[in-house]
């Protein structure tokens, strides 16, 4: 089981994404590579690592432009110069300036290698909770009313990959209708009562699939194999994550309650919990506007008290109703 993930890791996944580095380096990587003290005038080179030879030039514009920083390099470049070269991926881990998906802008700082940690966790359960990653284009989506989770999943995300989100505030509904009010630069300028969307750009997903396969794809989401042979601190956040968006807790019921339209998804959840010793009800469901919803319980005082130690909630309202809750079985005991 791995605790974190390189390069060496995910290069693979990431053939179509350009990179920008350190441009001493670069160069010095180019020139290892090619064996040569003028890479873009050897004919031979160029035709190993496929790039075109300007005839009138005697020289390649694609590999000068990397040569000088004007034009990112292609991973898939950096994949054959790095097979032919004495340098490793760690040397590029150390020299990386940015990573992005293609030619446009979208650039990330991402922190190698990533921790399979709770904060990892934490992005993918908020994903799988009330978040998204768009089909066509793999932005990365959350979108929350609850400040305290807002903030949690772009902290994270800014640990993991080293970028703000773009923020958006979405307008009331009107008619089951939302529209996207205004962009704001943080969390203080969004109106009081206003869901907000925060976006991330391609590589992100990228990344992010790379390491725990493809859990969120538009419309459809599941718990992946890669997710759960992760570790138990990784499984901490993501069950915590997909709570805060997902769950609720009812004192006067006496009961915590993960709720979801897709069965399969909860019954891996159960088994994420039963991991920490945490006992749950059987999955049942309901009708709800002409859709069946599926949901579980955790009921009696030593799961909620477990549950809430081992892995508790960020959302304050959702704390102060498991205290509640929590008092209230003691006290009647």
């Amino acid at each position: 089981m791995k605790n974190q993930f390189g390069l060496l890791d995910i290069y693979p996944f990431l053939s179509n994404s350009h990179i920008k580095l350190n441009l001493v380096f670069l160069n010095k990587l180019i020139i290892d590579a090619s064996k040569s003290k003028l890479p873009n005038r050897n004919e031979e080179f160029c035709k190993k690592i496929s790039c075109p030879l300007n005839k009138n030039k005697k020289s390649s514009t694609t590999i000068y432009g990397w040569m000088k920083g004007y034009k990112t390099l292609p991973f898939s470049k950096l994949i054959k110069l790095i097979e032919m070269s004495n340098y490793s991926w760690k040397d590029v881990e150390e020299n990386l300036i940015y990573l992005k998906a293609g030619i446009r802008k979208g650039e990330i700082n991402p922190k190698f290698p990533i921790n399979i940690d709770y904060k990892l966790g934490s992005v993918a359960g908020h994903i799988l909770g009330d978040g998204s990653i768009d089909k066509q284009f793999h932005s990365v989506f959350y979108s929350n009313s609850n400040k305290e989770l807002l903030k949690e999943f772009s902290e994270y995300m800014k640990g993991i990959f080293g970028i703000n989100p773009r923020i958006w505030v979405q307008d009331i509904p009107n008619y089951g209708k939302t529209k996207w009010l205004k962009r704001v630069w943080n969390f203080d300028e969004v109106p009081k009562g206003h869901n907000v969307g925060l976006f991330y750009p391609k590589i992100c997903a990228e990344i992010l699939y790379s390491i725990l396969g493809h859990f969120a794809e538009g419309n459809s989401k599941r718990i992946t194999n890669k997710i759960k042979e992760l570790n138990i601190d990784f499984k901490k956040g993501i069950i915590r994550a997909f709570f805060d968006d997902e769950g609720s807790i009812n004192s006067n019921n006496y009961t915590i309650r993960f709720h979801q339209d897709r069965k399969d998804i909860l019954k891996d959840f159960t088994i994420f919990i039963n991991e920490f010793g945490i006992k749950s009800n059987p999955i049942r469901s309901y009708n709800k506007n002409n859709k069946r919803r599926y949901y579980f319980n955790i009921t009696g005082f030593n799961e909620y008290s477990k549950f809430y130690n081992l892995i508790g909630c960020t959302s304050s309202k959702k704390k102060k109703e498991f205290i509640l809750l929590i008092n209230k079985v003691k006290n009647n005991k």
